[in-house]
């Protein structure tokens, strides 16, 4: 009896265990689909005894389904249809249902599994240069090569379609070829976005805790605005066993960090899971000195950084890069660029310990072929729309040309009316008074007049607009870029956005110059995109990169990097 009793305790406990799976995740005959491992797979059983054949799926949570599949199912490895039998237990698979069955099951194939589809190979590796449509990667085996991009190229990140634009350097890819002796990239999965920096800190390293992976600073700043500010007296943070760890240009072990308590360290945050993980850290060897100014040039052979103030800077391996809100490696610096240093030494004999890049752009590499226009409407056709007397922003910089410019939209164009305060359909945009002769009789009665518009374009294909009434005055525009630190609905002023670490474009000095504070922006006027497209205000989120132009406070166009 008390083995029983005992057994019926356990069942009690595994059935409300169960119910704890339904609570914390998307029940898959709810949603869909299902997506995680692949455990096993059955044929079925025919005859009296028909069963139907079976999948045992381990989601990425870690709970176990068991599928029936559809008689008509398909079966597809890495975009190419098989047949069941190829796929095998260990792959990460997505599959679809409709009612309780499975119709649909893609697996992916990875080196690690040492499965390659018939016809087809996957490299793996991280972008360090793109020209147009050639990307080169370095390989997990130390070595770089070089591929190419074509229209048909598919390009993801975090299961959704992106254009090849959104590439940045320093992102982690998985390459897809459709036959072995080709170079040209089928498919290419973008693995996150490169380790994207949370945060820049620097504090006195008061404990190192070697089981968990931890450290504590004391006196602990962050870099915010362009300057150091206190954050807090004590900071613990987890750190990983391939962290980066240096002093003086020179690769420290890891068990060796505890040994150097009570120095200075500088180190990189990212976030994982909502928490600040270390990606790099520096120990500060002698003494620190910091400058903000451009790059003259690079002396690649002795890796060496001549600054426009005449000083000289050497960087290394274990130097922290970040550019673009990324951290990257040395090839990243570029002649032109303007950069915060923060470096380590002493008199004319100094190295890089942090090299912090402002630059910013429309563009994230030589891939995009993005503008913004400004002007006037003068005439609007089906697919066809003329600007007069516009301006394009070239380099940061408003340049006016006193001529005609032809634009095409389409049915995927996203026309916003500000005045209207809402989206207008293409027909919408054809039909309406945005372009008239002002001559005529009916515009005179009627009082109409020509628009005015922001475009954002790809090439000269208009991927987003926006319609005014009335022409601002792009003198007292800039160009800012910065990141969200939050964004509220204000009952009185519409929809606000607070800045920090953000920089405007000085025209007279020819370089980005941070701000020391945070900037609150108005979003009641302004055009926002993302991923080429427009979206709302409350669509931003914390941590957002943006490229802005604005008129003081007020932001007109969006762009988040």
């Amino acid at each position: 009896m008390k083995k029983v009793f005992s057994t019926l305790l356990v069942v009690v406990f595994l059935l409300a265990m169960a119910g704890e799976v339904y609570a914390v995740e998307i029940n898959p005959y709810t949603a869909g689909y299902t997506e995680g491992y692949l455990v096993s797979l059955t044929s079925g059983v025919s005859g009296e005894e028909a069963a139907p054949a079976r999948a045992e799926i381990e989601t990425y949570a870690g709970y176990h389904y068991i599928f029936d599949i559809d008689p008509g199912a398909k079966f597809i490895i890495d975009r190419r249809p098989v047949s069941r039998d190829a796929l095998q237990a260990g792959m990460e698979v997505y599959g679809v249902l409709q009612g309780k069955k499975l119709v649909s099951l893609e697996a992916y194939s990875t080196a690690a599994m040492g499965y390659i589809s018939p016809g087809s190979r996957v490299r793996k590796g991280i972008i360090k240069n793109i020209d147009r449509s050639q990307i080169e990667i370095a390989q997990s085996n130390g070595q770089q090569a070089t591929y190419y991009t074509a229209p048909a190229t598919i390009v993801q990140r975090k299961g959704q379609n992106v254009a090849l634009d959104s590439l940045y350097e320093g992102d982690q890819i998985l390459l897809y070829f459709d036959d072995l002796q080709t170079d040209i990239i089928s498919r290419m999965q973008v693995e996150g976005d490169s380790i994207l920096v949370k945060d820049l800190y620097k504090g006195r390293l008061a404990l190192v805790d070697e089981l968990d992976n931890t450290i504590g600073l004391e006196d602990i700043e962050v870099f915010r605005n362009g300057q150091w500010q206190e954050l807090t007296a004590v900071y613990s943070m987890p750190f990983s066993n391939d962290m980066p760890l240096y002093i003086g240009g020179q690769k420290i072990p890891l068990q060796n960090l505890k040994y150097y308590r009570g120095k200075t360290a500088y180190l990189v945050g990212k976030n994982i899971m909502g928490r600040d993980n270390i990606a790099s850290m520096i120990i500060k060897n002698q003494y620190e000195a910091t400058v903000a100014d451009k790059i003259r040039d690079i002396n690649w052979y002795t890796e060496a950084l001549e600054m426009d103030n005449n000083r000289n800077y050497a960087f290394d391996e274990g130097s922290i890069i970040i550019k673009n809100g990324r951290l990257r490696d040395k090839f990243a610096l570029s002649v032109g660029d303007d950069a915060y240093i923060l470096s380590d030494g002493r008199a004319g004999d100094r190295i890089a310990s942090i090299i912090y890049i402002y630059n910013e752009d429309i563009n994230n590499s030589s891939i995009g072929e993005h503008y913004i226009y400004t002007g006037r409407i003068d005439q609007v056709l089906e697919d066809t729309v003329w600007l007069k007397k516009f301006s394009i922003l070239n380099q940061n910089e408003w340049e006016a040309y006193d001529e005609e410019k032809q634009l095409y939209y389409d049915n995927d164009t996203r026309i916003y009316d500000m005045g209207q305060g809402k989206l207008i359909t293409p027909g919408e945009f054809f039909a309406g008074d945005y372009a008239v002769d002002e001559d005529s009789d009916r515009a005179e009665k009627n009082k109409l007049k020509d628009w005015y518009a922001y475009v954002y374009t790809d090439g000269d294909r208009i991927a987003c607009i926006a319609l005014q009434k009335n022409m601002d005055s792009l003198l007292r525009q800039r160009v800012t870029s910065g990141s969200v630190v939050n964004v509220n609905d204000n009952p009185m002023a519409g929809w606000m956005l607070s800045l920090r670490d953000s920089r405007d474009w000085s025209t007279r000095r020819n370089q980005w110059m941070p701000k020391s504070s945070n900037l609150n922006i108005s979003l009641s006027k302004a055009m926002i995109i993302k991923n080429g497209t427009l979206i709302t205000p409350e669509e931003l989120r914390t941590g957002d990169r943006l490229y802005l132009v604005r008129d003081d406070f007020k932001a007109k166009v969006i762009i988040v990097k």
